[in-house]
């Protein structure tokens, strides 16, 4: 039976099931037009009323067969599900639900549009094959042509002479083409064989064999190498294994070839329960071809037991082979200044009124001048009533702790202390007055004293103001905040008490409203002073942001200071330096920040830093910083990133010894990006921790725009040096 234009026909059948690639999105910059490779469908008149499931079928013309196959011609529309195909012109069997169609033939889906020059499918089964495909991933700029597409089960899809890429069609700056690929959603993994990497239609990287998952969720496989270069260790080729063990832990295992060292293997193993989550990191150098063929290794362990919501156990660990592991194979500067490495096992136990915590603390010493006393262990309990107003809040804690270490006194602790205060305020001022008793006991083995008995009371005040007033016809609010700190601690002598954990703190704006100048509680200062100050403020009312702020205090004594640290003289003077601190927003996109201390008897700047930053919404970055101590140090800092066409930005940092007139780091790099992939070089040569011997490092860098990146870190090195770039 023919059927006249538009003939529209309803049966009843089973969902389609087309193909599903995975593709990476969240490209951060696009600079290139990204036309559809599949053309837009026209609207079909199929009712908003009828099932989802029904198939419905529409066709210019139609040749309606009782058995066998139906013929329909022109504009020819098939629909179930939220899924549409379209083709010129179309066989269809009502009895076996199979479709053959030619000419133009277009799928959607909700997930992948696809177009080919023939379709041969059953409704029934969901088996089918397509020649001559090109896809779109809906959702992302992925997309990607294949000689056939074959549904050979409801989960699994297979994709002959098949390639990938996210760019716009015309533009073939990168691909992925492999001769098989196989999509299997009941394991939610794709294989692909005979792979290459092809940028600008010229292989560069070849893999018999890669798989990759159709969703999110982690699988095992190998990741995309990594290489770079530094003058230490030569040229390094980095292959990673992603190991998927279990959906709560995994095992990255990545392989190392350094030109001048060897072969080196990197394991990190995570894993995450209930109540265990941590991180183990074991890296190994077998035979280092620069140390006579010796083990190089490093090792670093991070785990976190939250027993319940009041009691956990913490691991800390870390430890290298040598000495001179971090100068050799460390990846940072600041690697490569560490002095020693941490061993701490804690354990903690948080209520409302009391806390209790044990740690066993040691240290593997890198750097003999610096070695720092093992605790073994270190028991403290802390207890805070509740109390309520007008009673005084008070606070106790006591702290046993054994000190050890290969020189020096070796002895026991026992430290104590109650802390009684009572606040007053309002909404212009407050009053807190603070009585504190603390009782430090020692037995030493080495000392001649061996028994050691300390007491002290410990008394302070804190006051203070609150001034403001609206400013642009109540657009800001601008405030003064006077404040008043004094404190009262009688001396005793201390001379005789070794120093296990405390030094002496450094002058800074918050050490003016502190009781003791030194940390730790091996030293306690005798101080009778007056620490005043005051600092203002400028909001923004209708943004909810501080755009100035501005502080400057001084302490007074009126006693010279007696206790010390050994080999050092105690303080003498009335007065300390003037602490200067400044932060605020000069427009939208430079924000400066500084702190300065002025010696008022020589009437001069003895320390200071004054750092600005720019970020404009051209992506343009200038970082500048400057920082000097008399007689210490002095340094100067810039770094900057900026766009000099659409694709390519030039990069830089670089920090100068003014000091010793030499330098510390300089770093300097191109990024280009594309619509679809990103590139980046940079070098870098570095002054490391002897501070005679410089590093020369190079770095490259690959992104490609939904499969990743491959190189050596460049974008990292970029984003730890220049604030602001992303």
């Amino acid at each position: 039976m023919l059927l006249s234009s538009q003939t529209r026909l309803l049966v009843l059948g089973l969902s389609c099931s087309p193909s599903l690639l995975y593709a990476q999105t969240g490209w951060e910059k696009d600079g290139c037009a990204h036309p559809r490779p599949l053309p837009s469908y026209t609207k079909t008149l199929r009712p908003a009323d009828l099932d989802k499931m029904a198939i419905y079928i529409e066709a210019d013309q139609a040749l309606f067969r009782e058995q066998g196959d139906s013929e329909l011609t022109g504009k020819v529309h098939i629909s179930q599900n939220d899924q549409e195909l379209s083709a010129q012109q179309a066989l269809y069997n009502r009895q076996t639900g199979k479709v053959l169609a030619k000419g133009q033939v277009n799928f959607k889906g909700p997930q992948v549009n696809v177009t080919s020059q023939e379709l041969e499918y059953n409704l029934n089964s969901g088996l089918g094959k397509l020649t001559g495909v090109a896809y779109l991933l809906n959702g992302t700029d992925g997309r990607g042509e294949s000689s056939e597409l074959i549904q050979e089960s409801s989960q699994v899809t297979r994709l002959k002479n098949a390639s990938y890429t996210t760019c716009p069609v015309g533009v073939n700056s990168w691909s992925l083409k492999a001769e098989d690929i196989k999509l299997d959603r009941s394991t939610e993994q794709g294989t692909a064989r005979q792979v290459t990497l092809n940028i600008r239609d010229r292989p560069l990287l070849y893999l018999p064999y890669f798989s990759f998952p159709l969703t999110d969720q982690r699988k095992s496989g190998f990741l995309i190498p990594n290489f770079g270069t530094d003058e230490k260790s030569g040229l390094r080729i980095s292959l990673p294994y992603y190991w998927n063990l279990a959906p709560n832990y995994d095992l990255t295992l990545t392989t190392n070839m350094l030109s001048k060292r060897g072969l080196q293997v990197e394991n990190e193993f995570r894993y995450l329960t209930e109540l265990h989550h941590g991180v183990i990191q074991y890296d190994a150098l077998p035979n280092d071809q620069e140390r006579q063929n010796t083990l190089r290794y490093h090792f670093d362990i991070q785990h976190l037991s939250q027993l319940d919501a009041h009691n956990q156990l913490k691991l800390q660990a870390a430890g290298v082979s040598d000495k001179d592991y971090f100068d050799d194979l460390g990846s940072s500067l600041a690697a490569s200044t560490i002095v020693n490495l941490e061993r701490t096992l804690s354990y903690t136990s948080q209520h409302t009124e009391w806390d209790f915590s044990a740690l066993a603390q040691s240290y593997q010493i890198l750097d003999n001048s610096a070695e720092n006393y093992a605790r073994l262990p270190q028991l403290q309990l802390t207890w805070t009533p509740t109390v309520t107003s007008p009673l005084p809040s008070l606070s106790a804690s006591s702290e046993y702790t054994y000190f050890s270490r290969s020189q020096g006194d070796n002895g026991h602790r026992l430290a104590t202390q109650i802390t009684l205060k009572q606040r007053f305020e309002n909404a212009a001022a407050y009053l807190e007055p603070k009585l504190k008793f603390q009782q430090t006991d020692y037995q030493l083995e080495q000392a001649s004293n061996k028994s050691i008995h300390r007491s002290l009371p410990t008394f302070a005040v804190d006051a203070g103001l609150f001034f403001e007033r609206e400013l642009k016809a109540g657009k800001r609010l601008q405030t003064l905040e006077p404040r008043i700190y004094y404190t009262y601690t009688p001396f005793r002598e201390q001379a005789n008490i070794p120093i296990f954990d405390s030094s002496e703190r450094s002058l800074s704006y918050s050490q003016l409203f502190n009781d003791n100048d030194f940390t730790g509680k091996d030293r306690i200062a005798d101080n009778n002073r007056l620490s005043t100050s005051i600092t203002t403020r400028l909001q923004e009312l209708d943004k909810g942001r501080e755009i100035f702020r501005a502080s400057l205090g001084q302490m007074y004594y009126f006693a010279d200071r007696k206790v010390s640290l050994p080999d050092e003289t105690a303080k003498t003077g009335s007065r300390s330096e003037v602490v200067m601190e400044m932060a605020g927003e000069l427009n939208d996109a430079t924000r400066i920040s500084g702190t300065a201390f002025a010696d008022v008897n020589n009437k001069e700047i003895s320390a200071g830093q004054v750092r600005i930053n720019y970020q404009d919404q051209k992506e343009r970055i200038l970082n500048l910083g400057y920082s000097q101590r008399k007689g210490e140090y002095e340094s100067a800092q810039i770094a900057f990133a900026t766009p000099v066409t659409q694709q390519w930005t030039l990069v830089g940092a670089h920090e100068q010894d003014l000091k010793n007139d030499r330098s510390l780091e300089t770093l300097a790099g191109l990024e280009y990006q594309s619509c679809c992939w990103k590139s980046r070089l940079a070098a870098r040569k570095y002054l490391l921790s002897d501070n005679a011997t410089y590093d020369d490092a190079l770095f490259v860098e690959l992104e490609l725009k939904g499969l990743g990146s491959f190189g050596s870190g460049t974008r990292n090195l970029m984003e730890n040096r220049i604030y602001g770039y992303k």
